[in-house]
């Protein structure tokens, strides 16, 4: 049983691996300079992408991609203040748009297929019975015999 339990342990050490934490002051720098080095290939990927844009023709005239600015970023209670505002702006239009009585789409004011021209019965023994038939039964099936709409 020992030898299976082993087996799990090192399986879940291959899956769920430990946080590395530095407990020397060599670990320490050994981590500062790999952080480092990681920063200076981004720099020069982005050095080099400015450089393309530079040289090339079609990007004459335009922003680099990792231009500098000097805008300031948004904090977390700006971000919240303008999200509030847009929600509120939402909420409010579909709220106006609720209350106001104006129909959107669809078959708006048709009950039953109503409102629709009538279709003069044709002529022909075929169709006299059609003729007999009440007028709310003739309407329905968008016949008529007297007027035009129902």
């Amino acid at each position: 049983m020992s030898k299976y339990v082993g087996a799990g342990k090192k399986l879940l050490e291959f899956l769920i691996p430990k946080p590395k934490v530095n407990k020397t002051k060599l670990d320490k720098a050994n981590s500062n300079l790999n952080i480092a080095i990681q920063k200076n290939k981004a720099s020069k990927a982005k050095l080099g992408q400015t450089i393309f844009e530079m040289e090339n023709p079609k990007f004459k005239g335009k922003d680099f991609t990792f231009s500098k600015t000097n805008k300031k970023t948004e904090s977390n209670k700006e971000a919240y203040k303008r999200i509030q505002g847009e929600n509120t702006k939402t909420i409010k239009s579909m709220l106006d748009k609720v209350t106001e009585n104006k129909k959107d789409g669809g078959r708006i004011g048709r009950k039953f297929g109503g409102g629709t021209d009538l279709k003069d019965i044709p002529a022909g023994k075929k169709y006299a019975g059609l003729k007999k038939l009440p007028k709310e039964v003739r309407n329905k099936m968008k016949f008529k015999k007297n007027g035009g709409k129902i």
